[in-house]
């Protein structure tokens, strides 16, 4: 059987990081966020947590992160967890800037604008959902759209950038059959 472990691997990991993060990043707050650099927190408001690159994790924003959170129906993780997902973003934002694919806060913008009518199109229930997320949130629906999702879908999108760049990278850089464990082993252990 002629299969690719490392790819299916590596592309199951992917799958599932942008999945998750796509559910952090709808909960994640990005009520004051503007421009390119945004993420987290720059000026190192509150105590530093963990250091990703340049950027600072703080209390503060682990906080924010944890109340934006509990607008959710799921059961609350530890801290650790929750700093492992923030850690985990910010890579990947970081990694996409790298690769050259990182979005653009005008494609956030874009994004937020198609999905905006998008969800007009829906049903009624699950615009009443949107609402009611809304209401928990304490913002308009205004709001929403033009402040706080714009930076939330430049990241997503971002991410989706990385993860379809490295599959690529992965589909013509490597072998189409792993034919060993230790085959496996070293590709997965050599530096590239």
């Amino acid at each position: 059987m002629k299969i690719n472990r490392k790819y299916i691997t590596i592309l199951s990991i992917a799958v599932a990081s942008v999945l998750t993060v796509s559910i952090i990043l709808f909960f994640t707050d990005a009520s004051n966020r503007s421009g390119r650099n945004h993420r987290m927190n720059d000026n190192m408001n509150g105590q530093a947590l963990i250091q990703v690159g340049s950027t600072y994790i703080t209390h503060t924003n682990l906080t924010t992160y944890k109340n934006n959170l509990a607008h959710s129906t799921a059961p609350l993780p530890d801290d650790s967890v929750l700093l492992k997902e923030m850690a985990t973003k910010e890579l990947m934002i970081q990694l996409a800037d790298e690769q050259g694919v990182a979005a653009s806060l005008d494609d956030g913008i874009q994004r937020a604008k198609e999905l905006r009518k998008t969800l007009q199109t829906q049903p009624q229930q699950v615009q009443e959902q949107h609402t009611r997320i809304l209401d928990t949130m304490g913002i308009s629906e205004d709001q929403y759209w033009e402040d706080y999702s714009p930076p939330e879908y430049r990241d997503m999108l971002s991410i989706e950038r990385l993860v379809n760049k490295l599959t690529t990278d992965i589909k013509t850089n490597q072998p189409e059959v792993i034919t060993s464990t230790q085959q496996l082993k070293d590709d997965l252990l050599t530096p590239r």
